[in-house]
Order: structure tokens, then C-alpha cells, then sequence
């Protein structure tokens, strides 16, 4: 007997009584109540809700640059794989945006 079979059986062990235990769930009016808090407080939460998504959006790039760089990856292929589809996502907003105004929905 290896020295890995006894923790491969513990951990057997382990993930058996995970998966037997009940499944969470949430209560059945749970999106109603978020909806009536996002509700209630908008403006605030838009705030931080960008800066959240600011604060994330910078962590992968990051985050994501440092494991390519760590396989080998040059500075210049990096760049391209971020740059890139951060070009096409603004691009794809801008033509949105300008679909919309031309339609006349923008004009209130």
C-alpha cells in the first residue's frame, strides 16, 4: 500500500457525505425581496456596483496577464489577447448606442 491510498480514501470519504447532504435552495420569493431592495436604494448601489465591477474587471486583466506571462506568453501577444476583445466589447457598445439613438428611441 502506497502512502496515497489512505488519504485517496479519505478523501472518497469526504466527498461522499458532500454530495449526500441536502442541496441548498433559496426561498421561493428570494428575487422578489432583491428586486424591492434594489429598489428602494438605487443610486448608491449603482455606484458601488461599478466600482465592483471597475475593482474585478482590473484584478483579471492583471491576474490574467500573470498566468500568460507565466506560460511563456510575450508582452505583446498578452496585450493583443486583452486589448482585443476590450476593443470589440466598447465597439460593440458604441454601434448599440448609436442604433439606438438613430432609431429614435434616445430622443425623450
Amino acid at each position: 500500500m502506497s502512502e496515497m491510498e489512505p488519504r485517496e480514501g479519505e478523501i472518497d470519504s469526504l466527498l461522499r457525505r458532500s454530495m449526500a447532504a441536502p442541496v441548498p435552495s433559496l426561498p421561493p420569493d428570494f428575487d422578489q425581496r432583491v428586486m424591492r431592495e434594489v429598489g428602494r436604494s438605487s443610486q448608491p448601489l449603482d455606484r458601488y456596483r461599478r466600482i465592483l465591477l471597475t475593482g474585478y474587471g482590473i484584478t483579471s486583466v492583471v491576474v490574467s496577464a500573470l498566468v500568460m506571462r507565466g506560460h511563456g506568453l510575450d508582452w505583446g501577444a498578452i496585450a493583443v489577447t486583452i486589448i482585443g476583445p476590450l476593443a470589440l466589447a466598447l465597439a460593440a457598445g458604441w454601434a448599440r448606442r448609436a442604433t439606438y439613438t438613430t432609431m429614435g428611441h434616445g430622443a425623450k
